[in-house]
Order: C-alpha cells, then sequence, then structure tokens
C-alpha cells in the first residue's frame, strides 16, 4: 500500500499524488471536482473550488471536506436551480454537499429517506426511488414519495392517537403523495415508538402505548 493511499483511507485529502498511487489503488480513487480536469497531481483548488479526493464509497466524507474548503465559494452558488455544483458531481455527492450546507437535513433508513428542507418542507421518500431515479424524486403523484407542509414529522405523528393508518394520513390536509412513505418514516426513525400493522387490509403503525 502506498503512503498516499493510506492517508485517503484515513479520510478525504485535498493534495494527492496521483502518480505515486498504485494501479489498483487508483481504480478506487473519485474526485470532488468542479472544474478542469484531474491531472496527474491535485493542485490547492480547481477553478474557484479546492478539490477533494477519496476513496470510493466515503461519499458523505467527501462531501463534508468539501464543504468545509469551500464555504465561502459555496455561500455564494444558487442551489435553487441548475448549477456549477449539480453538473458536476455524482448525485450522491450533491445531496451530501446540500445536507451539510444545511441546504437539506438528510436520514436515510433501510428502505425510506427522510429530507428536511429549511422553508420546512419534508419528503418521505423509497430509498430506491431516491436513489435509483434522483431526478424522479419529487413528484406528488403516483407511489414512492410524500410531501408534507407546514408540520413537522413529530407533530404529525402526535396529531394521531393509538393508530395511525394509511386513510388517515390521507385525510390530512399537510400530506400528498404517497402516505405509506409517511409510515415507513414513522416505522424506521428511532425519534417515533411505533410498529407496523394493519386494519382492515390497509398499512398502520400502532404507537407505543
Amino acid at each position: 500500500m502506498t503512503s498516499e493511499f493510506d492517508r485517503l483511507q484515513t479520510e478525504p485529502q485535498t493534495k494527492i499524488d496521483i502518480g505515486q498511487l498504485a494501479a489498483d489503488e487508483r481504480m478506487v480513487v473519485a474526485q470532488i471536482q468542479i472544474k478542469g480536469t484531474v491531472g496527474v497531481t491535485a493542485s490547492d483548488s480547481v477553478g474557484n473550488f479546492t478539490g477533494v479526493y477519496y476513496l470510493a464509497g466515503d461519499e458523505r466524507a467527501a462531501a463534508e471536506r468539501f464543504v468545509v474548503e469551500n464555504r465561502a465559494a459555496l455561500d455564494a452558488v444558487d442551489f435553487s436551480t441548475r448549477n456549477p455544483i449539480s453538473t458536476s458531481v455524482d448525485r450522491e455527492v450533491y445531496d451530501w454537499i446540500l445536507h451539510f450546507l444545511g441546504e437539506r437535513e438528510l436520514e436515510r433508513y433501510e428502505t425510506v429517506v427522510i429530507e428536511r428542507r429549511p422553508d420546512g418542507t419534508i419528503w418521505c421518500l423509497g430509498r430506491q426511488r431516491y436513489e435509483e431515479t434522483p431526478m424522479r424524486r419529487y413528484t406528488e403523484s403516483g407511489t414512492g414519495s410524500a410531501r408534507i407542509d407546514g408540520l413537522t414529522l413529530a407533530d404529525l405523528y402526535a396529531a394521531f392517537e393509538g393508530m395511525i393508518t394509511e386513510s388517515a394520513l390521507v385525510a390530512h390536509p399537510a400530506i400528498s403523495g404517497d402516505v405509506r412513505e409517511v409510515l415507513d418514516a414513522f416505522r424506521q426513525s428511532p425519534e417515533f415508538g411505533c410498529v407496523p400493522t394493519t386494519v382492515d387490509g390497509e398499512l398502520a403503525v400502532e404507537k407505543d402505548k
């Protein structure tokens, strides 16, 4: 193992001499790079942004390091539309960059992702939909995504007594979309004490007594 690869195993790096890596090591090294082309040796910055090298699988840590290194430049980016960050990095990395910037707050569980936004909007998204069809995540029609407006997830949970059913959530004015994802969020988040069940053939969760 080369010393450069050993450094990457410790944490993502802003300066790595790619030429010093073994061939098999280079295959698992990636970079968050916003402008320019990856060279043999990383420079201090790529365009207006400092690049970050990381090992495949360390996307979250790499995004966090990228935000720390580039906070001032990132504060000038309009994340409400397509931007140099969104068009330069993989979607997973982009999501984690938004998370560490405070533009999104992500909680990932086995089959559901909870995404909270600064304006108070909450999305409960099926994890498969979230990861495999990122451009079709946010829809209030079809299956796999639900939107909650005007309430926190905890407030919504507290609004019901005993049993929370699909039909009860469908009738709630704060929710639109596939309410089964909300039930899945309640079931998997450690914030809520409940167990999955069914009521008259529909999915539900039963709150702890």
